[in-house]
């Protein structure tokens, strides 16, 4: 297979599940608005000397992450009232995909001059990133349209797995000229998702066409080479994504998989860390590290990772079970059956959290509550159509009663 057939094979044949459901968020794109005096700045705040040279040091990109942090912050100080140094902040946080951080001094500039549209798009950009992307679609829609916001849209929209209107959103990005290889490849999987076999050639064409040195078209045939379980040639492709990108987001999380799957589990490990280092917004990477920790004999450890792969997408099925699974194997029967109340409370047409939740609940000497969530198993389980929340392949993470 040529690697053009492999990029449009990938848009007719079942992805690698995992790939497809991402919360991969870009974000060194954010507004380049940094620093600039907002009109009317009070008390000419920015004229002083020693706000001047923080400043100075806080746009210098050659200094570090930190440096530049505490240079904002402290000009933020003295000129408590100027919103423009509360944005550039804001935006360099985002860029480092701080969202915590990111979304306090959003709201803080926001305070200062509501409805400042860049404010507004990183308060937005900043709930995507803490695992809100409800929230954050609500604040994003009244956003101006323009490219880099219908960009976050569409993701916002992606994270929701709300396929229709995040491809409307990335091909409005697209159009308005949000010319990006990263836009293309994850406008694909919307293409793939909804079965739209000509919008996804068309977009792929595009792709290969206007970047044909881009890493992101190694990362699509080796998506390709997934879906057709060869993983010896998708591995061949993911490494040289690493060779022209070794912090590409995805990447490393692909290849730890191909280790998981192959039970290579200290290979996994250190994959899926390289991409939580690269990547730290994505809840899959934690989900699989955590549950390769589990499997080298080492629960305590997987605990933190994997109730931060609940944080990063409360909205992923698996990963309430697998927190569950190992709060259980560590003895914190009480926490265990707070995830899986959580999880049932999320995905209420799933089967096995009942069906898990009465097995804790007669070993906590619970019997009614138990045998009215066994008889809510047996309800769901009978239906012919269970609910699907982007499984991964792998069998080990599924819950028992879910289809592969």
């Amino acid at each position: 297979m040529s690697k053009v057939e492999a990029g449009q094979s990938s848009l007719t044949t079942a992805w690698h599940g995992t790939a497809c459901c991402a919360l991969l968020l870009v974000l060194a794109i954010v507004s380049g608005a940094r620093g600039q005096a907002a009109p009317g700045d009070r008390n000419n705040c920015r004229a002083q000397p020693g706000v001047q040279s923080f400043l100075a040091q806080a746009q210098d990109t050659k200094r570090s992450y930190e440096e530049r942090k505490k240079a904002y912050e402290s000009a933020a100080q003295v000129c408590s009232q100027d919103s423009s140094i509360d944005t550039a902040i804001s935006a360099l946080l985002l860029e480092h995909q701080d969202g915590k951080a990111g979304f306090a001094w959003a709201r803080r500039g926001l305070q200062l001059a509501p409805g400042d549209p860049a404010l507004t798009v990183y308060e937005g950009i900043s709930l995507l990133l803490l695992g809100q992307p409800d929230q954050a679609l609500a604040i994003l829609e009244k956003a101006p349209a323009t490219a880099k916001n219908e960009f976050y849209l569409g993701m916002a929209h992606r994270a929701l797995r709300e396929h229709k209107q995040a491809q409307e959103a990335l091909s409005k990005a697209f159009s308005l000229g949000f010319n990006d290889p990263y836009l293309l490849y994850v406008l694909i999987e919307q293409d793939h998702a909804l079965g739209e076999k000509e919008a996804g050639l068309k977009d792929f064409r595009t792709l290969y066409e206007r970047f044909p040195d881009s890493p992101w078209l190694h990362m699509l045939y080796g998506d390709a080479y997934m879906a057709k379980l060869d993983n010896a040639n998708a591995e061949s492709e993911y490494e040289q994504v690493v060779k022209l990108a070794a912090n590409l987001p995805i990447v490393h999380y692909q290849l730890g998989y191909i280790n998981f799957e192959r039970a290579k589990y200290p290979a996994a490990e250190e994959d899926f860390r390289k991409e939580i280092v690269n990547n730290p917004t994505f809840a899959l990477a934690y989900l699989y590290l955590g549950a390769t920790l589990r499997r080298l004999g080492r629960n305590a450890e997987a605990l933190p990772i994997l109730q931060q792969a609940v944080v990063r997408d409360p909205n992923y099925v698996l990963a309430y079970n697998e927190l569950a699974t190992a709060q259980k194997e560590a003895g914190k029967i009480e926490d265990a059956l707070r995830t899986l109340q959580e999880g049932e409370r999320r995905f209420p047409e799933e089967a096995a959290f009942p069906a898990q939740l009465a097995g804790l609940l007669r070993r906590l000497g619970r019997p009614e509550q138990a045998k009215s969530e066994a008889e809510k198993a047996a309800r769901l389980s009978s239906k012919n159509n269970p609910v699907h929340h982007g499984a991964p392949s792998s069998p080990d993470l599924s819950p028992a009663n879910e289809k592969q």
